[in-house]
C-alpha cells in the first residue's frame, strides 16, 4: 500500500533525484572496478537487502506532554519534529532554524511557504544493525514496510552536514559510491555487497554513533499502513511506556518485539567523550543495580517543564543535550542487558 504524496513531497524527492542523476558519472568513475550494468545491479541489490528504520525513545514527552509511545498510540502514525516539538539530534524546527534551512538546501525549497507534512528521519538499515539504523537518535525503532523506500530520500552522513552521496529508491548509484568508499567500521565494503551475508536485523550491534545512510521519509507514516515491526528496548518492559507499546501493536496491527538492550556502569565512561558532567549525571541517576540504561534516563528527564524548539536549539549543558550524550555513551560503552 503507498501513501499519497501532495506536490511539496512529490518535489522534495524530485530534487533529490535530480541531484542523484546529475552525479550519476562521477559515481561511476569512483566505482572503477565494476561495470556500468554490474553498478545499477549492486545499487538495486543494496537498497532491496536493507531495512528502512526510524529510531526513537519512546518515554520522552511532546509538546502536549504525551510520551512518544502514547503519541503513536492515540495518532497511529509517527510524526516529524515540526509537529512534536522533540528530537533526539538538535531541535531546530522552527521558522528560520537550522532544520528549515538545510531542509531548503537538501530539497530546493520544495517545503518552503507550503502547508505540508515535512519527512521524518531514519536511516537505510545497511548492516542489519540489532539496535536500528541509527541508534544514536533512540533506544528504539520501528522498521518500514517495503514500499515506504520508494518516498524516501537518501544520504551517506547526516543531512545537516551537507553530505556529498544523495539517492532516491531508482537512483542508488551514488548512495553505493559513498557507502563502499567509506564504510561503517568494522564491516568491508564487500561484505556490504556479499550476496552470501545474513538477513537484515541478525548482526550484533555495532555501537556506532556517527555511521549511517540516513533516510527522509516523505508524507504520513502510518502505523497501520506503513510500520512492520515496532523494536523496542528491554528497559521499557513493566512499565507505563512498555504498556503503551503494546497497545500500539494490538491497536494498529503491528509486531513487538524487544531487542537485547544496553546498560553501562557510570565508571566506565571516559570523561573526554561526552564530558565529565554526562559522567556525574551518569552517577547520580544509576540505579540500585549500578546501570544506566534507556529507562534510566527518561526517568531522570521525567517531570521536567516542557520547552519549545529554537533557532539555535537546545543549550549543550542543559538537561535535555546532557540526556542525549548520555544515551550516547550508553550506546558506545554499554553491553548488552541480559533482560
Amino acid at each position: 500500500m503507498g501513501h499519497q504524496l501532495d506536490d511539496a513531497q512529490l518535489a522534495a524527492i524530485g530534487a533529490v533525484r535530480a541531484r542523484a542523476r546529475a552525479d550519476r558519472d562521477a559515481a561511476l568513475d569512483r566505482l572503477t572496478t565494476r561495470s556500468p550494468a554490474d553498478a545499477a545491479v549492486l545499487a538495486d541489490e543494496l537498497l532491496a537487502r536493507s531495512r528502512l528504520t526510524l529510531n526513537f525513545h519512546p518515554d520522552r514527552r511532546d509538546r502536549h506532554g504525551r510520551s512518544v509511545a502514547d503519541g503513536l498510540l492515540d495518532d497511529g502514525c509517527y510524526r516529524p519534529q515540526f509537529e512534536t516539538g522533540i528530537s533526539n539530534g538538535g531541535r531546530f524546527a522552527v521558522p528560520g532554524g537550522r532544520r528549515t534551512l538545510w531542509e531548503r538546501r537538501m530539497f530546493d525549497g520544495a517545503y518552503d511557504g507550503v502547508d505540508a507534512v515535512r519527512p521524518v528521519y531514519g536511516a537505510l538499515d545497511v548492516t542489519g544493525d540489532a539496535f536500528g539504523g541509527s541508534p544514536r537518535f533512540g533506544s528504539s525503532y520501528v522498521v518500514l514496510h517495503e514500499h515506504c523506500k520508494q518516498r524516501a530520500t537518501f544520504t551517506v552522513g547526516d543531512s545537516h552536514l551537507d553530505p556529498r552521496d544523495a539517492g532516491v529508491a531508482d537512483e542508488m548509484l551514488s548512495v553505493l559510491a559513498g557507502v563502499l568508499a567509506a564504510p561503517p567500521p568494522g564491516r568491508s565494503a564487500e561484505d556490504l555487497i556479499d550476496r552470501n551475508t545474513a538477513p537484515t536485523g541478525t548482526h550484533a550491534p555495532s555501537r556506532e554513533l556517527d555511521w549511517y545512510v540516513e533516510a527522509q521519509v516523505h508524507g504520513r507514516v502510518s502505523l497501520m499502513d506503513d510500520v512492520e515491526e515496532v523494536v523496542a528496548d528491554p528497559s521499557f518492559l513493566g512499565t507505563a511506556v512498555g504498556a503503551s507499546l503494546e497497545h500500539v501493536a494490538r491497536r494498529h496491527d503491528v509486531r513487538l518485539r524487544w531487542h537485547g538492550g544496553s546498560a553501562v556502569r557510570p565508571d566506565t565512561i571516559p570523561a573526554d567523550f561526552r564530558g565529565p558532567t554526562v559522567v556525574e549525571l551518569a552517577r547520580r541517576i544509576a540505579g540500585e543495580s549500578g546501570l544506566v540504561d534507556a529507562a534510566a534516563i527518561g526517568r531522570s528527564l521525567a517531570g521536567r517543564p516542557y520547552t519549545p524548539p529554537s533557532l539555535e536549539g537546545d543549550d549543550e549543558l542543559g538537561p535535555l543535550q546532557q540526556h542525549k550524550k548520555l544515551w550516547h555513551c550508553v550506546l558506545r560503552f554499554g553491553s548488552d542487558a541480559g533482560r
